[in-house]
């Protein structure tokens, strides 16, 4: 068993388990226990009251957070029109192309990749890449506008702050919302358009009560348990 080291020790002192914080302070707290040299994520975990194993319970979808989330996004485009080619590598996308790109990703599975893009003809190509792409959830999908002819109008969307989220096989939402440096109003107003924008899924049960619990963490950091009905009245 892993020792927890000096510093994970400190943090876990500092913070109570049983109490729930409000956003304002679990942010400073956050800010204040900032001890790593590199500028940490902030990293969000919503608990939902699902039934991972009922299809319809499980929650995929995108949203575009209103201060980006600081995050360099890592875009494959699938396309074959020539055009449109010319016009996403002006915009700085470099990952293009039809069966060289599909080699590429397929023997570089572990390449970081946050959204790959396919205009429609190009799909009976990339999902020979299912396998991959699939349990990384990034297959390229019409409902998340990741399937689509107008390319250019989802890179740009990606780059004001579009991501996507989605549950795990224990209901939690996993995600980053910011960076430690952002100001302490960015993150809250990113994290409040996140959970509306989950409280919009629709279900046959739960519906006024789908959130269960919401932590705040950073990178290398321990997770606060923070009011989250508050966030959610002050719409």
């Amino acid at each position: 068993m892993s020792k927890i080291s000096k510093r994970m020790n400190n943090l876990y002192r500092k913070i109570n388990n049983n109490e729930c914080y409000e956003i304002n302070q679990a942010i400073d707290i956050l800010k204040e226990n900032n001890t790593i040299k590199f500028v940490e994520s902030v990293d969000v975990a919503v608990k939902l009251n699902i039934n991972t194993k009922k299809i319809d319970h499980n929650i995929k979808n995108t949203v575009i957070l209103p201060h980006n989330n600081g995050q360099i996004m890592k875009i494959a485009v699938f396309t074959q029109d020539k055009k449109q080619i010319e016009l996403i590598k002006k915009i700085g996308i470099t990952m293009i192309g039809m069966e060289e790109l599909f080699s590429y990703i397929k023997n570089h599975k572990r390449e970081k990749i946050n959204f790959v893009i396919a205009s429609p003809d190009a799909m009976p190509l990339v999902s020979k890449l299912g396998s991959i792409l699939g349990p990384r959830n990034i297959m390229p999908n019409p409902k998340l506008g990741t399937v689509t002819n107008n390319i250019i109008s989802t890179i740009n969307e990606i780059k004001l702050g579009k991501i996507i989220y989605c549950n795990d096989k224990y209901g939690i939402i996993h995600t980053s919302i910011g960076r430690i440096n952002f100001n302490k109003n960015k993150i809250i107003e990113n994290l409040k358009t996140l959970l509306l924008s989950i409280t919009k899924n629709k279900f046959t049960i739960n519906k006024n009560n789908l959130i269960s619990q919401v932590h705040l963490s950073t990178t290398m950091g321990v997770g606060i348990n923070i009011n989250f009905l508050d966030i959610l009245k002050n719409k």
